[in-house]
Parts: C-alpha cells; structure tokens; sequence
C-alpha cells in the first residue's frame, strides 16, 4: 500500500507536468489526500518488521482520518467541471489557460481554498515532522534492543536505517521546495512537485535494486534431482566437477569454522552465492561439499545451525522470558512459520515443548 500510495502521487505530477492530464482530468487533486496515508502506513510499516508479534488490526484505520477528512474537503473541487480543473493544473504549474469558467458548484466552504492552502503545507509538513518523530523513536528503540543481544547487526536494522534515510530527504525536499517557490511567487505553486517526483523515483529504483539484488531469487540454488529416463544411464550428480574427497573434507572444515566463528546463519537472507563468496569458492563446490559430505541441500544444512543456535537459547534460563519468535529470528529464521517449521523438522517437536521440556529438566 505505501509502494502504491507513492506510485500514485508520482503519476498525477508527471500527467500534470507532461500535459496529458487534459485526458484524464479526474484525476486532478485526486492523490492530494494521499500525501495524510505515507506517513502512517510506514509507521505501521515499520512496526511490522520490528514487532515479531504485529498484526494488522482495524483499529489502525483511525491513522487514516486525516486523509479521509482532507479527502471531504476536496469534494467541492471534485464536483467542478472538466474544464474548471484543467484550468487550476495549468495555473499552478505556470501554463497558458483560457479565461476562467465559473464555478459549477459552489459549495457553503468552496470560498475557503485560497485561505486554507496557504496554511495547507504547515499542517502537512507539521504531520510529516510527527511521524519522523514516531518513526525515529521505533528505531532507536529497536537499535538499543539489538545492540544488548549477543548477535550480528540485523539486515532488518540496516535496512530500516536506510528506509528511514531516505524518507528523511524525501521530507526535506518536499518542505524546501514547497517553501521555495510558494514563497518567491507569492500563491499556491506545485513546481516544485517534480523534485519530490524524481526524489521518490529515485527510492524506488534504489530500494528495489538494494533488495534485487540481495534476494535469493537471483541465487542459483542446487536444483532438485531430474528424472532419469528408464533407457538411460544414471549419471553421478557431480562426476564433471574436479573436486576430490581431500579437497571436499577440507573445504567442509573452513565451511564449519566459518559458520561457527561468525555465525553467518545468523543473516536471514543467506545464499549459497553469498557464503561462497565468503570461502572463496565457486557455489556449486559449496554445493557439492554440502550436498556429498553432510548428505543435505543448502537451506537444511543452515538450518541445522540455526535449530542448533535455537535449542541452546531455549535451554537457557536467561532467555525465559523472550518470547519464541524473537529467538527464532535472532538465529537467522526470517518468519515464524519457517521457524516453526524447520524446527520441528529437525527435533520433531515444536519450540514451545522443547522449551517446556528443557525448563523442567
């Protein structure tokens, strides 16, 4: 929903700055009570990564009041004429217009636009300001909680530090270009709109490629076993690959050292490409010492590292009081069904007995 919020707001200014708003001219102002829903719904955004426990709850649709109050204001301008609207793009955005019909509709508070918007952007740039407040108060919290943990930085930490960042400058570019030109004319300008437009383009390419680029979707993952048709020979998985037993045993022992001395499992999104990468290795030798001395794929053998990480946490008395999600996701798990998964797969029991069970011995 915020992606799309963002997507929207992008679209109306680049109809309105390309002229071809003269097509769909209902889509005029249509986006303004939008700017009242990014704030909240990376607030909630935000809180959904952080709290293992969030939910979405109906009760968070009080966060959207503001757009839903500015929403009705706008109705009087919504009622207005094709032709009514066009002219106010081309009025703003410093475009030759025809004279000005009249209103069509003349609504009891249609005579209050030119006073309110010229307080409009204090009051969002006010809200925006309280957000970034909220929003930064959720990170430092998080960051103090992560730091007293005995574990790596978290990815969610770093990304939410660069999310953070850049929403950070997209506020700054919106209040210095909305003060900018509403001050040096002297009335309601939206010229400035093409800075927050390229601005937002700009985080979406950057988020988007960041999180390409670090997904595990773009990793070449050991394939399952293909069919062997009956008229021909069984081939031996890895019979073209020039690694011997000795060079296998060897490479198995830098993997067990690493995976213990950094606790690489840790990092919930962990790929083969990316482990490799830190022995040196091509991935499908990685894959191959997995696969040949351990006797399981990538994600089992990660895993059992992290069930191990997870049980002795559970066995701890010191740990008692987190709840079981956070010791699944500080041990690399980046869900709660594929901790609660992989767990029982492994000890054939769920956390919560395992815990019970460990307490009480």
């Amino acid at each position: 929903m915020l992606t799309l919020t963002l997507a929207l707001l992008v679209v109306e200014i680049l109809l309105c700055y390309s002229g071809y708003i003269q097509f769909v001219p209902f889509f005029v102002s249509l986006t303004e009570p939008l700017n009242f829903v990014i704030s909240p719904l990376l607030y909630l955004y935000i809180r959904s990564i952080i709290e293992p426990a969030f939910r979405w709850r109906p009760r968070y649709l009080v966060l959207l009041l503001p757009a839903a109050a500015h929403a009705l204001y706008l109705v009087p301008f919504f009622a207005q004429t094709n032709a009514w609207k066009l002219r106010t793009v081309a009025e703003s955005f410093h475009q030759p217009h025809p004279a000005a019909p009249e209103a069509a509709r003349n609504f009891w508070w249609f005579a209050t636009y030119t006073p309110f918007y010229n307080a409009f952007y204090g009051i969002l740039g006010s809200y925006l300001l309280l957000y970034l407040g909220l929003q930064l108060r959720l990170l430092l919290t998080y960051q103090r909680e992560q730091a007293g943990r005995p574990s790596q930085p978290t990815p969610a930490l770093s990304w939410l530090k660069r999310l953070g960042l850049g929403f950070s400058l997209l506020l700054l570019v919106y209040v210095g270009a909305t003060t900018y030109y509403h001050f040096t004319t002297g009335y309601v300008n939206d010229t400035g709109d093409v800075w927050v437009a390229s601005l937002i383009s700009l985080l979406f390419y950057g988020m988007s490629g960041r999180a390409i680029s670090r997904s595990s979707l773009l990793t070449l993952q050991p394939s399952a076993e293909e069919p062997v048709p009956e008229a021909a020979t069984p081939r031996k998985k890895y019979e073209k690959t020039a690694l011997s037993p000795e060079a296998s045993g060897a490479i198995l022992g830098r993997l067990r050292t690493l995976m213990a001395d950094t606790n690489a499992y840790r990092n919930p999104d962990l790929s083969l490409a990316e482990l490799a990468a830190q022995l040196h290795l091509p991935p499908h030798h990685l894959s191959q010492v997995i696969n040949e001395q351990c006797q399981q794929n990538f994600f089992d053998f990660v895993n059992t590292y992290r069930i191990d990480d997870v049980k002795r946490q559970l066995q701890s008395p010191e740990t008692a009081h987190l709840k079981l999600e956070e010791i699944g996701f500080t041990a690399g798990f980046n869900s709660k069904s594929a901790f609660n998964a992989a767990f029982k797969k492994h000890t054939l029991t769920t956390p919560s007995e395992f815990r019970k069970n460990a307490l009480l011995q």
